[in-house]
């Protein structure tokens, strides 16, 4: 019999890998393709046929709401029968939630977890209670971490998590001990009171800018990476091989030539910092988690193969440290309405903003404007936060009913910079559809309106199962 830990852990998984099913047919790959992952379709219909696995299935899900995501319960109700039922091309023409479906999930889902409990909510960052003055530390000590540190068998072929990159672990001592220090000289309050210090050759440093200036200034050489992937909620792999589940989200730009909506897997951003020099050799990312953190993190695992990557600006010198700066100033500011709204479920995700939203910030006050999408964020948590509730009001914002889908948007966060490269060939054909109309300015010709109507994002796919995975992958950024 199955351990209680594995069981629940398996209906995570489910619920992860059931809604990342969801469109599939958009997916489907040429037959002289041999990609290096499994369609999800492929794996439910094979974990459909052994009897101890549906029955799991079936006493798990949608009867408790960590097991079934945050998902309402006319969904969830469809998804058992659907799943049950074996219906798995249903699975993939499942439809998404509106954006007012999404909010009645997160509220619903937000109440049952008050009445359930919550033991794995993340804690809040410390703050700096006296004045502390610290050495670098780095290099600092420390084991690399294991191949499968962060894989967890699941049972019947499943694993969950992420395989370590070699080369990473290699830098991962330094990079946790770096994204420690920015992540607390970032809750420094800015206009004094006691604060968080790093002594470096006789330097006081307490703030991120200094701290990155100071190595510098020393021979390091700092890059950021403004980088988009697809997102990756699911981190599944079946006997071995990578499990593809994306989350797809509906656009509602019609596709040019067709009576069918843009259909997209939900984009995941990072600032990435990497430091290469004499003392400090890090590479970490920055954004805001499912865990409900907007932090620095170090880089260790290496991603599935089809998240792609792609990296759409690239800061050195001056533009770097600015771009560091910002980071910092939002760290703190999440911090401060995190802790003035503890009532926010699933650690402010989504009503905060999504990966997309923190990045998309940076985006906007380096270049005048940000190509990420969809941002999620509800512009009244911010209106204490000054330079960051500005640009939390100023983003484009998908959840807003009155904006417009941007087409610009959506290419932009496309983590591939041809799209012709994309091994998703329905995918692939709908955006050179979009793309060419948008170039050319034509209608569209679907009678669902063209591409400069107002239109929304059903927001559900992306957010539907994300409580479900993080219980059991909680350092994952997708």
């Amino acid at each position: 019999m199955m351990a209680a830990p594995m069981m629940a852990g398996l209906a995570r998984a489910v619920s992860a890998l059931v809604l990342s099913g969801i469109l599939l047919c958009s997916a489907s790959l040429r037959s002289d393709e041999a990609p290096p992952w499994l369609p999800v379709s492929q794996v439910m219909s094979e974990l459909a046929q052994n009897p101890d696995f549906v029955e799991a299935l079936y006493r798990r899900l949608g009867r408790n709401p960590k097991a079934g995501g945050i998902l309402g319960p006319d969904e969830i109700k469809r998804l058992r029968e659907m799943i049950l039922g074996k219906d798995f091309e249903g699975l993939d023409r499942f439809p998404g939630l509106t954006v007012q479906g999404m909010g009645r999930s997160v509220r619903l889902a937000g109440a049952m977890l008050d009445r359930s409990g919550d033991d794995d909510l993340p804690p809040a960052p410390a703050t700096v209670e006296a004045a502390v003055d610290e050495e670098l530390g780095i290099p600092a000590v420390g084991t690399p971490p294991a191949p499968d540190a962060y894989l967890r068998p699941l049972g019947f072929g499943l694993e969950a998590g992420d395989r370590v990159d070699p080369e990473l672990a290699e830098r991962h001592a330094d990079g946790l001990r770096l994204a420690q220090l920015l992540n607390r000289l970032s809750l420094n309050a800015p206009d004094g009171g006691r604060r968080y210090r790093i002594i470096l050759d006789g330097r006081t440093l307490d703030t991120p800018h200094a701290l990155m200036d100071a190595l510098a200034l020393d021979g390091h050489d700092v890059e950021v990476r403004d980088s988009r992937y697809f997102a990756n909620f699911g981190d599944l792999i079946y006997h071995g091989r990578d499990v593809l589940t994306p989350f797809w989200i509906d656009t509602r730009l019609p596709v040019p030539g067709t009576d069918r909506t843009l259909l997209v897997p939900v984009s995941h951003s990072q600032h990435e910092l990497v430091v290469r020099g004499p003392v400090v050799n890090a590479d970490l990312s920055f954004y805001f988690g499912i865990d409900g953190q907007a932090v620095f993190r170090p880089s260790v695992t290496r991603d599935q193969a089809w998240v792609m990557g792609r990296v759409a600006h690239r800061y050195r010198g001056e533009e770097a440290m600015e771009a560091i700066r910002l980071a910092g100033v939002i760290v703190r500011a999440y911090d401060a309405i995190k802790r003035r709204h503890p009532e926010l479920p699933f650690g402010g995700y989504y009503a905060l903003g999504v990966c997309n939203d923190v990045n998309a910030m940076i985006e906007l006050h380096m270049r005048g404007e940000t190509t990420l999408f969809p941002l999620t964020l509800d512009p009244q948590f911010f209106t204490e936060e000054r330079e960051v509730g500005r640009l939390a009001e100023s983003l484009p914002l998908d959840s807003r009913w009155r904006a417009a889908a941007d087409p610009r948007r959506i290419l932009g966060s496309i983590p591939v910079k041809d799209i012709s490269t994309l091994p998703l060939p329905s995918l692939r054909e709908d955006l050179e559809k979009v793309r060419a109309a948008l170039m050319s300015g034509r209608p569209s010709r679907s009678g669902a309106g063209d591409l400069a109507l107002p239109g929304a994002v059903a927001a559900g796919i992306l957010v539907a199962g994300l409580w479900s995975i993080r219980l059991w992958l909680v350092r994952r950024r997708r």
